[in-house]
């Protein structure tokens, strides 16, 4: 029978870290770290069986990496360096033994891949699957990035293809079999990769003046990077240049395609803007450090949202995925 002795003692042996950094180990009552800066970075995240992943569609290695994917993009968005997670479990009765192995071992693999190390967390019974992920991140040179202070004339920027999330999703929903081309797409909404490298090397530009990874559909997000529409800020997307997936095989609707790329979420691509005046020497920055990055529109002072598609300009609305209660 599964209790929480067992999951305590299974992270014991899975994660059997003590250092200087980390000296109490897992076991007490709380983490006890420290760091060299002189400021950190806490996020929490929160998965829910049903509303955000469905076990039909994921392994439970991939529903732990996945969390602790999503939850260490909030941090790529501050240009912080992910150093520790803790891990909030609550479990439905008949939780097997092997589903929590598996579990772990994927929090396991997450540590490896982003070089971060579980500190602690919790376990309780629940009604239905849920993983609430807190993760602590380091500034560095005192230097982060927050939301809302873009300016008018500020170039916008995203670091990776976008609406491949939500068509992953699509696909897992519609289908069984799928080629190569739309395993690499599912790829994306299984395991998503937190932008960290490049999180580090943008939270250390000055001329970058805001950032927010794109969690919950571009054009939402795009409206709480740039503030309120009382702020004045708005913005204008140009279709054509904004990267979308070349992995469908089989065609896709324009209609279809332009609601997952503005709306559809999942992608966990940061999204950003650049001083007009440095955007050369920022282009050219990344060139040199083999980072990808996109140039997809600009802040203007309409207020307002706009996409022009074609050379023709029409109003978007902020859309996305958001918690109704």
């Amino acid at each position: 029978m599964l209790d929480e002795s067992y999951i305590e003692e299974l992270v014991k042996k899975k994660f059997p870290l003590k250092s200087t950094i980390f000296p109490t180990g897992i076991g007490d009552d709380a983490a006890v770290f420290k760091i060299k800066s002189d400021k950190i970075v806490f996020s929490c995240d929160s998965q829910v069986e049903g509303i955000h992943f469905d076990l039909k569609y994921l392994t439970p290695e991939q529903l732990a990496f996945r969390a602790l994917s999503v939850a260490l993009s909030d941090l790529c968005a501050m240009g912080a360096k992910p150093k520790f997670f803790s891990n909030s479990l609550f479990l439905p009765k008949r939780t097997s033994k092997a589903f929590i192995n598996k579990l772990f071992n994927g929090f396991k693999n997450g540590c490896n891949y982003y070089s971060v190390d579980l500190v602690g967390g919790n376990v309780s019974m629940s009604e239905s699957l849920m993983l609430d992920i807190g993760v602590f991140g380091e500034v560095l040179n005192d230097r982060f990035k927050e939301r809302k202070a873009s300016r008018v004339g500020d170039l916008i920027y995203v670091t990776g293809k976008i609406g491949d999330g939500s068509l992953g999703l699509d696909l897992l929903r519609k289908k069984k079999r799928f080629t190569f081309k739309e395993k690499l797409i599912i790829s994306k909404y299984k395991s998503p990769r937190a932008r960290v490298k490049l999180g580090l090397f943008l939270g250390q530009l000055k001329f970058l003046t805001s950032m927010i990874d794109i969690t919950d559909g571009l054009s939402l997000d795009l409206r709480r990077l740039l503030g309120p529409i009382s702020s004045g800020r708005g913005a204008t997307l140009i279709w054509e240049d904004i990267p979308k997936t070349d992995c469908i095989s089989s065609p896709v609707s324009t209609s279809k395609l332009m609601k997952s790329v503005l709306s559809g979420g999942d992608d966990y691509e940061l999204l950003f803007t650049i001083k007009k005046t440095r955007a050369k020497h920022f282009e050219d920055l990344c060139k040199k450090n083999n980072f990808k990055v996109f140039r997809i529109g600009f802040v203007d002072s309409t207020a307002n949202l706009s996409l022009i598609r074609g050379g023709r300009a029409i109003s978007l609305k902020s859309q996305g995925f958001v918690h109704r209660f």
